[in-house]
């Protein structure tokens, strides 16, 4: 039997004597995602036999306290029923350092425990420094490392260097942020993650491209009316407040994921599958995006926030009455853009990015809808009969799955057209890999396709960066751009009319 990881015709092989350091192992997101990640990749023999996992946080437990926590979570937050003959290998690698990232006694700490560890193996280990800390420690934790010499490579064994979103919360800030960690980490050491571009769906837009010569020639402005993409959410803030009121929508969603997987679907070949020559294409595209001006981004923009109402059957509170939200917050929690691509192949077309929180299911998706026949044409073959808008819906999440929509005479002797499915693709419970133990394995064996470069990062905050500044004006100026929507509603009612086009709207969430 296959099991869940075999999607590749060849397995990964991760370097032996590999150490992964976790600085902000208490937190939610090593709780959540990292351990249970870890835990997967135990599960499918994707752990190096000398592998060690070193969790360092302030309020972290120690010794087997910690182990019992992390093993708790991952029952908690795991795909598959926890198994002792799978857990045990992990738990006799892992161990904890509480500490203070600003204490110089924190890095020494971390440097004999290096140092133990190289003797007890025998050889010198590469190194994974994974940040999972509020943004606020990154520079911190990169220059304590550079002054203690943690990272400086030896021989033939490696230091990288992950990093967790968001890089910056404007471009300037982006721009002082890399500049402080290449003076210590060369570019091809950093991995800046994006966990949207380990999920399935989204590595498989490349090959549904590339692979589908049916595909390839509709995949231009000549026969695609416009495109939407969408992440919406269930969940509120989930005690994340003082990121989210510090981040909002914008940049939380659209600058980051949105933009990837719109680089993602409209930029043109590589010459292979080289990672470079991938994320080259990736800035082309993106460097085509259109940049707005300040004074035009309220054409292009539509932010609301959610209040009171139902989801999935349970009242929820408006976002200013959740913990740790200022009650006066002008944050976002949907927004809407609009985006135009000035390049030969999609000059015209509008693309829509849409995010939202506390909406009435969790989905996102890529939906492509196609322009319709000249209608003369519609009159003189089918008389009266309207066309079948055809489409075609890119599935990431709950599933990854492709959804094709297509005209189809039904049975019978009246040319009646109905519109039918072809559905590619697995169902939502299909236990696949998770977009975090993919991310790990390819910073360990150094495959950086799925990681932004820099000059990625440069271009997503110059598309994004004038969006902003229309916000903070607005707020500066008590101009309310805010639009208020029910929570378990499809966000505010002012977004309706934001698609262009008689017949087009927002696709259902």
């Amino acid at each position: 039997m296959q099991s869940d990881f075999e999607t590749d015709s060849v397995r990964p092989n991760i370097p032996e004597y590999s150490i992964l350091i976790i600085f902000g192992a208490s937190g939610d997101l090593t709780r959540r995602k990292l351990m249970p990640g870890l835990y997967h990749l135990s599960r499918e023999s994707l752990l190096p036999e000398y592998f060690s996992v070193i969790g360092i946080g302030r309020r972290i437990q120690l010794g087997e306290e910690f182990i019992l926590h992390m093993q708790n979570r991952v029952r908690q937050y795991c795909s598959h029923d926890m198994e002792g003959r799978y857990w045990k290998p992990l738990a006799s690698k892992m161990s904890s350092i509480r500490a203070d990232y600003k204490e110089e006694a924190t890095y020494e700490t971390i440097k004999q425990k290096i140092l133990s560890l190289r003797e007890e193996w025998g050889n010198q280990p590469n190194i994974l420094y994974y940040l999972a800390t509020s943004p606020s420690h990154f520079e911190l934790i990169v220059e304590k490392l550079a002054n203690h010499n943690l990272h400086n490579e030896t021989g033939d064994s490696w230091i990288r260097l992950i990093i967790e979103k968001p890089f910056g919360l404007d471009y300037n800030s982006a721009e002082q942020l890399n500049s402080r960690i290449t003076k210590h980490f060369t570019e091809n050491q950093i991995f800046r993650i994006d966990h949207f571009l380990g999920k399935e769906a989204v590595q498989n837009i490349l090959i549904f491209r590339m692979s589908n010569v049916i595909f390839q020639p509709l995949w231009t402005r000549e026969y695609i009316d416009h495109i939407q993409i969408t992440s919406a959410e269930t969940i509120g803030v989930e005690g994340r407040a003082d990121y989210f009121e510090q981040t909002g929508a914008i940049r939380d969603m659209i600058q980051s994921h949105l933009l990837q997987i719109l680089a993602f679907l409209t930029m043109d070949f590589p010459q292979d599958l080289n990672p470079e020559n991938i994320r080259d294409e990736k800035v082309k595209l993106l460097k085509a995006i259109r940049r707005y001006s300040v004074e035009e981004v309220s054409k292009y923009l539509v932010r609301g926030q959610y209040t009171e109402g139902v989801v999935n059957s349970e009242l929820i509170q408006k976002y200013v009455d959740e913990d740790g939200i200022n009650p006066q917050s002008k944050v976002e929690t949907y927004a809407a853009i609009k985006l135009f691509i000035d390049n030969y192949r999609w000059r015209g077309i509008p693309f829509y990015l849409r995010t939202g929180k506390r909406m009435p299911s969790r989905k996102a998706e890529i939906y492509i809808q196609l322009k319709q026949p000249e209608k003369s044409e519609i009159a003189r073959i089918f008389s009266h009969k309207a066309p079948i808008t055809n489409s075609i819906r890119l599935e990431i999440q709950p599933r990854a799955g492709v959804d094709i929509t297509m005209g189809w005479k039904s049975t019978g002797i009246l040319s009646d057209i109905e519109s039918t499915q072809l559905t590619i693709g697995g169902k939502a419970d299909i236990a696949e890999p998770k977009a975090y133990e993919r991310l790990l394995v390819d910073a360990m064996v150094g495959d950086s396709t799925l990681f932004p470069r820099y000059d990625e990062i440069q271009e997503l905050w110059q598309i994004v960066d004038p969006f902003l500044k229309y916000c903070e004006i607005a707020k500066e100026e008590n101009i309310d751009t805010l639009f208020l929507y029910p929570a378990g509603t499809q966000g505010p009612v002012e977004a309706n009319n934001f698609i262009d086009g008689e017949d087009n709207h927002w696709t259902e969430i």
